[in-house]
């Protein structure tokens, strides 16, 4: 997956928390493994520290962004809800990339991942293939309201 590895991060090595790429004492705010046995994570200490992963753990191909400490200014947060259904979308910027974390919920069945979009119209949607741990939702309180979301719908507080 290209779109995914567009950067590295070699001080993301430290030792993870079990089924993810969080380190102790972090919070996991979301975080599974792929098909491809790799782990999708959105970690952090909010209201500022947050931090986006992905790789294996001892190899993070992307953390986003570079210094966790700031990485609460760098996500915008989407929210839904109706009757069985919950929809929670944290997206941000990196590159030439655009990416959104996912975590829906219809009708009991609960479903997450990562779409990564670029400009010239590439796209992927990674899906989580297993357990998926944390929740989204929380994070509507420390992150800035991603009023160009569809799940939204067009309002922000």
């Amino acid at each position: 997956m290209p779109l995914l590895a567009l950067a590295s991060c070699s001080a993301c090595a430290t030792q993870p928390v079990s089924g993810s790429l969080c380190e102790a004492p972090q919070a996991t705010y979301l975080s599974c493994q792929t098909a491809r046995h790799k782990t999708i994570s959105l970690c952090g200490a909010l209201p500022s520290a947050l931090q986006y992963r992905y790789g294996k753990a001892g190899h993070v191909e992307l953390a986003f962004p570079d210094d966790a400490a700031q990485g609460a200014q760098q996500f915008a947060y989407a929210h839904y809800s109706r009757y069985q259904v919950e929809r929670t979308e944290i997206s941000f910027s990196h590159g030439a990339a655009d990416y959104t974390l996912f975590d829906y919920t219809e009708d009991g069945h609960r479903t997450a991942g990562v779409q990564v979009s670029t400009a010239d119209g590439k796209a992927a949607e990674i899906r989580c293939a297993g357990v998926i741990q944390g929740a989204l939702s929380p994070l509507g309180k420390s992150l800035k309201c991603d009023a160009d979301s569809a799940l939204n719908g067009g309002h922000c507080p």
